[in-house]
Parts: structure tokens; sequence; C-alpha cells
């Protein structure tokens, strides 16, 4: 023990004596520890985002537009990327430097979930953490914002879909539109689905049922051997009528009802789809289909509208560090000082154990 003691003592005064051996290798010592920072690696800063949105009020497919994919897609929206870059407060940023991956967890109809991961990297550790904060303030409160970007991408592609549509069908139906009036036709019912009850088809086939009712009630009672009665006619006509006027009465309301029933029925094929040839029946199979897509459009924009009304996103944010130790003020204090404590007493006891064979080497 007291040989060791002695011997620690004797190292404790050779270092002193030689002390001024560190100095040479401090300079040099900061000059690589300035210069180790390019070999040492970039400081990579990393945001882990765990992003949730439920949808409370949902038709159903409503929410497609509020998952989990389109919240990594709206990263790559020029909107998001313009909003980064002001952020970084660098106009000349390049936004590319983020790396963004997405990890989805669950997807179901008004409920998403998943990790979004984003990380840069950089020379100096504190300016990689700045740029990590810069595109998590941003993505959070495009996310969870309700006219954040992250809906308002949803509703515009809604009213998107529904403005095509509606050129669409406006354009398409002009020209024929003006064919159709020129032949002296209602243009809405001949676009209408055929045979439907609130159609003009539809009433005419119900006053067509009722006169041809009427119409058979006359030819039974013409029939009858005995002749037609005023009673009879009264109860057909609904009007008293008398005995020796019943025949002409009924006669000529016959006469009325088959020419009734025949101008129904010319109407009624004027409007409907075998009164035109092939290719205007094409152009208005087309335009009914533009029609029906049109209204459907209109319908998903206002079901998502109700969507991003009850939707609810939440996030929450870890963050994390590797590399770049070098890059910051504490690294690089460390390598220098490292550096100059090794090469230090290496050279320090170099130099005594040169000195003691020179010595023997005298004697």
């Amino acid at each position: 023990m007291p040989g060791v003691a002695s011997g620690l003592q004797r190292d404790v005064r050779l270092v002193r004596r030689r002390a001024w051996i560190f100095i040479p290798f401090l300079i040099i010592g900061i000059f690589i520890a300035i210069s180790f920072r390019s070999v040492a690696g970039n400081a990579n800063a990393v945001a882990s985002m765990q992003l949730e949105t439920v949808v409370q009020d949902l038709v159903l497919g409503g929410d497609r537009g509020l998952r989990i994919f389109e919240a990594q897609s709206m990263t790559g929206d020029a909107e998001f990327k313009k909003k980064v870059v002001e952020a970084t407060g660098n106009q000349n940023f390049d936004y590319a430097r983020f790396s963004i991956a997405l990890t989805p967890i669950s997807v179901a109809d008004g409920v998403s979930r998943g990790i979004l991961t984003v990380s840069i990297q950089d020379a100096n550790k504190a300016e990689a953490e700045r740029l990590r904060a810069a595109f998590v303030t941003v993505f959070r409160d495009e996310y969870t914002a309700q006219n954040g970007l992250f809906r308002q991408r949803f509703i515009s592609k809604k009213q998107a879909v529904a403005d095509l549509a509606e050129s669409d069908f406006e354009s398409a139906s002009r020209a024929l539109r003006q064919r159709i009036e020129a032949k002296g036709l209602p243009y809405d019912e001949i676009l209408r689905s055929q045979g439907g009850d609130a159609t003009v088809i539809g009433e005419l086939n119900r006053f067509e049922g009722r006169y041809s009712t009427e119409l058979a009630q006359i030819n039974a009672a013409q029939v009858v051997s005995s002749g037609v009665t005023g009673v009879q006619a009264s109860v057909i006509l609904g009007t008293t009528v008398a005995n020796d006027q019943a025949a002409a009465a009924l006669a000529t309301r016959k006469e009325i009802l088959n020419s009734t029933i025949a101008q129904i029925r010319t109407l009624r094929t004027s409007l409907s789809d075998i009164s035109f040839d092939k290719e205007t029946l094409g152009e208005i199979d087309r335009i009914r289909t533009l029609a029906s897509i049109k209204n459907e459009s209109y319908i998903r924009l206002n079901n998502a509208k109700v969507a991003i009304t009850g939707a609810q996103s939440s996030i929450d944010t870890s963050f994390s560090f590797s590399g770049g130790v070098a890059g910051t003020l504490y690294g690089r204090i460390a390598v220098a000082i490292a550096f100059t404590i090794v090469f230090g007493l290496i050279a320090i006891y170099g130099w005594e154990w040169l000195s003691q064979v020179r010595s023997q080497a005298k004697e």
C-alpha cells in the first residue's frame, strides 16, 4: 500500500513537472474538436406523432378523406410545405430534408389511428431540433383545427368533384335542350327516368286508366238489350240525364273518351324513349347519367361537411435524438479534453521513458 501511494505521488509529481506538454495537445485538440463534427455525423432529430381521428356523426363512407393516410398525404401538399418553410424562418429551406413515414395502427369506419414519424438531420443539434419543432407545430395546427388543412383538403376535393360534375352536366345538356325544346317537348321531363309516378308520363298513365275505366262502363251499358236508361247514364256521367237522352249522351261521351285516350297515348309516346333516334337517345341517356352523378356528388359533399363538423382529431408527440454529439458545445469540449489528456499523458510518459533511457546510456 505504501508503495502504491509513493508510486502515485511520483506520477503526480511527474505530471506537474511536465504539465506544459499538455498545452500543444490542447491546441491541437481544439482544432480536432472543431473539425471532428464533419466526420462524426449529423444530429438526427425525430418526432413520433400518434394520430387519432374519430368521426362522431358519420354517414357510411363519409370519413373517406379523414383517415390516417390522408394525414400523411397532407404533408405533401404544396400549401402545407409552404407553411412549414415559413415556420422555419428560411424561405430557401429545402422541405425535402424532412423524412416522413407512416405506420397505420387501425382504420375502420369512423376511426383512424396511426403513427407518423418525421425526422431531420443537421450538423447542429439545436438547429435540427428547431426545424423538427417547426414541422410538428404546423402539422398539429393543420391536423387538429376545424379550419385546418387536413379537413379543408377533404372538403375542397369533394367540392371540386361536385363543381366538375355540375360543369359537365351543363355543357353536355345545353345543345340537347335546344333540340328537345324545338320539338315543343319539356326538356326536364325528357331527362327524368321513364314511368315514375312523379313524371308527366306517370300522370298520363293515371288519366288513361281513369278514362279507360269510364269507357268500359259506357261500352257495358251500350250492350244491354233493353237499352240505356237515364239512371245508367247519370251514374256513368255523374250528372242527371233523361231517358230519351241517355243513349246520345253516352255515345258523345264515348267519342270524347276515345279521342282523349288517343291524344294521351300520342303525347306519352312523344315523351318516351322510343320516340327518339339512336343518336339523340344516347345523348339523353348520357345526360341522365351526368345528372345522377351531379346529384350524388353534392350528396357526398354535404356528407363530408357533416363529417368534419363531428370529427375530433388528437395528437400525442414524443421526441428523440441520435448522433451528432460532436456537433454540440459540450461534445466539442469533451473531444478536446479527451485528446489533450490521452495524448498529453502518452507524451509525458514517453518523454520520461526516453529520459531514463538516455541516463542509463550515459552511465
